[in-house]
């Protein structure tokens, strides 16, 4: 393990991190951006989603990582602070919500624009990475048990979809930036699912095996 990664394996290091898309968001405010200045709200609300989408592809990507590259040490670290990272996607896409409800200027027009299908996929994808959130502990992995556990964090799969068309439906972002964004992902969880099929394939019958 190299300095780097010993660095990020302290758990102060992994804070500052993902605390960095909020230190960064200062520097357009500081530089005088005109597309901040011209709408610092609208601003504000876009790039809270992106930093909670990155984070989302950033933690769906450790598992199929682990699978490609099992001794890289980075990739080990990122395994370590799994939990932690998966719990910030939230906080960031909680963020990005309570941005857009003082974007919308009343309650009534927060909720009138729930009837948009992209304003309703985002609600969705935010009550089930609650759900992800709350059961990210040890007391929840012991009190569900280890298959209802990762049933449960399964989930995590149809959020990817509903965040993909949340994206890609926007105008701002559309379908070119969201295929950019995912890309990584959706190659790395192909590639699991094919290395998966194969060695189920290539496994011996309960039966061949008892015979050896």
């Amino acid at each position: 393990m190299n300095t780097f990664t010993r660095w990020l394996r302290k758990k102060w290091a992994l804070y500052i991190f993902l605390c960095a898309p909020i230190f960064y968001v200062f520097v357009p405010i500081s530089q005088y951006d005109t597309e901040y200045l011209a709408d610092p709200a609208k601003y504000l609300l876009e790039y809270v989603g992106k930093a909670a989408t990155i984070l989302f592809v950033i933690v769906s990507c450790i598992t199929p990582l682990k699978m490609v590259f099992p001794k890289v040490s980075l990739v080990n670290v990122l395994v370590f602070h799994r939990r932690q990272i998966g719990v910030s996607v939230f906080v960031y896409a909680l963020l990005h919500l309570v941005i857009y409800y003082f974007y919308t200027g009343t309650w009534e027009i927060f909720l009138e624009d729930w009837n948009k299908l992209f304003i309703l996929s985002g609600i969705i994808a935010l009550a089930l990475l609650l759900v992800l959130a709350v059961t990210s502990n040890n007391w929840s992995l012991k009190r569900l048990g280890p298959k209802r556990w990762k049933q449960i964090h399964r989930l995590s799969y149809l959020i990817m979809f509903l965040l993909i068309f949340h994206q890609a439906a926007q105008e701002k972002t559309g379908y070119r930036e969201t295929a950019i964004y995912f890309a990584p992902l959706i190659v790395l969880q192909g590639y699991r699912v094919i290395k998966l099929a194969t060695k189920k394939r290539t496994e011996p019958l309960p039966s061949e095996a008892t015979r050896h």
